[in-house]
């Protein structure tokens, strides 16, 4: 089939509202422009900018935090559609913008494995597929390095979504295991994550790795939650 006729059937399309976009243009010009991109100086634990750092003197086992965008706006609603609307296609696209956030705040850092945050079996049926084991092997072809998605593993009781901060930090002792700690002993880990909103999904699996002996964890997430700091 010619190029241009199976463009008119099944068209490109933005990554991030889903409108048709020319066939070399992953995100089209008005989602471009609206990307809410986390610019200038970076907490380097939590990832945000320095005016919506809330971390304080948070207790963190892994040793910093990455991402390229904050979520809100287009990248909010992209990743939706991403999660929800069966669109699995867009994780290569997420990955690049993750791989140039993990070049830019790790410069000069070597990566052994990189481990997506896994979800439990029964959502990932519900869902059809695991978006963060798409974004984890997408980074891995950005940036050529191994891709262990089975390394943590998480029980069913696992669920996030609607929680608050609190109740997010109490509701994930002991969900995560590391069955294989070999492989992770003495590892440098790339931890990937779709969304990070408190940080503790992500702190959690970096205390199980560091647990069992990783030599360090970083983290990566293709969007943070932004908070207003109250400077009063």
């Amino acid at each position: 089939m010619k190029p241009r006729l199976l463009y008119a059937l099944l068209p490109r399309r933005c990554a991030f509202c889903g409108k048709p976009t020319p066939a070399d243009t992953p995100v089209c010009g008005a989602c471009q422009s609206a990307l809410p991109r986390i610019e200038g100086v970076r907490c380097p634990k939590c990832g945000r900018g320095s005016g919506h750092c809330v971390c304080r003197a948070a207790a963190r086992y892994y040793d910093g935090l990455a991402a390229p965008y904050y979520y809100e706006g287009v990248v909010r609603r992209g990743m939706h559609r991403f999660k929800f609307r069966h669109a699995p296609g867009n994780a290569a696209v997420y990955a690049q913008a993750m791989a140039a956030a993990v070049r830019d705040c790790y410069a000069g850092q070597a990566f052994d494995l990189i481990v997506p945050v896994p979800m439990t079996e029964t959502a990932r049926r519900e869902r059809g597929y695991d978006q963060t084991r798409l974004l984890a092997d997408a980074l891995s072809d950005a940036l050529g390095i191994p891709c262990a998605p089975a390394l943590v593993k998480c029980y069913e009781t696992f669920k996030q979504h609607g929680l608050n901060a609190w109740m997010r930090k109490g509701n994930l002792a002991g969900v995560f295991d590391v069955p294989d700690r070999a492989a992770v002993n003495g590892r440098r880990v790339l931890l990937a994550d779709d969304v990070s909103t408190s940080g503790e999904t992500l702190n959690e699996c970096a205390k199980m790795l560091w647990l069992c002996g990783a030599a360090s964890v970083h983290c990566v997430a293709l969007a943070l939650t932004k908070y207003q700091r109250n400077n009063d």
